[in-house]
């Protein structure tokens, strides 16, 4: 099932466990650095809590209203656009032909691209279905959310928090009047006795949400994340993705790429070995190369299974027009053929 109704927990948007049964090659190491996050998940959930207990659920904007035979037989009627911060968006100046254009569907950013879309004209005055979601636990989001911009459109813009975002996120999006709807990132098996996620629902529960929030799958990024809300909340098809990488332009110098740092930290400074898991692959529908590494690697494998179990009606367009991200399911185009078919 895409939907479960679990009496301990609440509806529950669970496609991705499969993609974690069958192990990708970098498994073990996505998963140790996941582990050691448990402890700052759980220092933000509690300073969250009294937010929470009054918060309003993702639930809110769910076109399924938790009915997953709903979900089945569903006849789109809109569609979405998922804008992340790959270098593509910029090389191929998708954000301003986005704002030149008259797109009538929703928009989905992740966190890091409100303020960049905000400064070129993607607002939610000429794009009202207007989404921004946020599901990472560190400092980094505060900075996403500064710009004094965002506080202009702050009351028309919908943000789709985890309940883990650091505190002081939370703060700054109150203050900027951002309307936040919650949700649980899934962290681990709620069917256990022992699940962290069973605890935190039992924690979230109250008069105005009875049986908590939902619990979200993400996909361990905040744009496949994007995808998976565009379908399964909001119930749009086709979704384009933009600015959704998941990979380096090929001639990227190693000690530049965006995890670098972090592997260098695994491997206590050990660069030869840290070299060895960069590689070069083709993606075969565009016939171009791309720098990955095992976290780009483990989120498009992620990525791909995901897509391989989404319902027959959800389309999913790679319109980056560059990327890792290829394979049974995925369709490339280029963005401006996706806006023409939209309109």
């Amino acid at each position: 099932n895409i939907i479960k109704n679990p009496t301990s927990n609440p509806t529950v948007v669970d496609i991705g466990k499969a993609a974690f049964k069958s192990k990708s090659t970098h498994f073990d190491l996505i998963q140790n650095g996941t582990r050691a996050m448990i402890d700052l998940w759980m220092y933000n959930f509690a300073r969250n809590v009294s937010d929470i207990l009054d918060g309003n659920s993702v639930r809110l904007q769910s076109v399924f209203k938790n009915n997953s035979k709903s979900m089945k037989n569903h006849k789109p009627n809109n569609s979405a656009i998922v804008i992340g911060g790959g270098p593509s968006v910029y090389e191929n100046n998708h954000l301003e032909i986005l704002a030149d254009s008259d797109y009538q569907g929703a928009i989905v950013c992740t966190d890091r691209m409100l303020a960049p879309c905000l400064k070129n004209g993607i607002t939610p005055k000429k794009f009202p279905k207007f989404f921004v979601l946020t599901m990472d636990p560190y400092q980094i989001t505060i900075k996403f959310y500064e710009d004094k911009l965002i506080k202009k459109y702050g009351k028309d813009v919908s943000v789709i928090m985890s309940t883990c975002t650091i505190h002081e996120t939370v703060e700054i999006c109150k203050k900027s009047g951002l309307n936040i709807f919650w949700y649980h990132p899934l962290i681990d098996d709620f069917r256990k006795p022992e699940s962290i996620n069973k605890i935190m629902n039992m924690m979230s529960k109250s008069d105005k949400n009875p049986d908590g929030f939902p619990g979200m799958q993400t996909g361990g990024n905040a744009g496949c994340f994007s995808w998976i809300f565009s379908w399964a909340i909001l119930g749009c098809s086709p979704i384009a993705l933009i600015g959704l990488d998941l990979g380096h332009p090929v001639d990227t110098p190693i000690e530049n790429t965006r995890h670098y740092d972090e592997y260098l930290r695994i491997f206590k400074n050990n660069k030869s070995q840290v070299n060895k898991y960069f590689k070069k692959i083709t993606n075969t529908d565009l016939k171009t190369k791309v720098l990955s590494d095992p976290i780009f690697d483990f989120y498009r494998e992620a990525f791909l299974d995901l897509v391989a179990r989404t319902p027959k009606w959800v389309r999913t367009i790679n319109a980056t027009e560059g990327g890792s991200l290829f394979g049974k399911g995925i369709e490339n185009m280029k963005f401006v053929d996706f806006l023409s078919i939209c309109n």
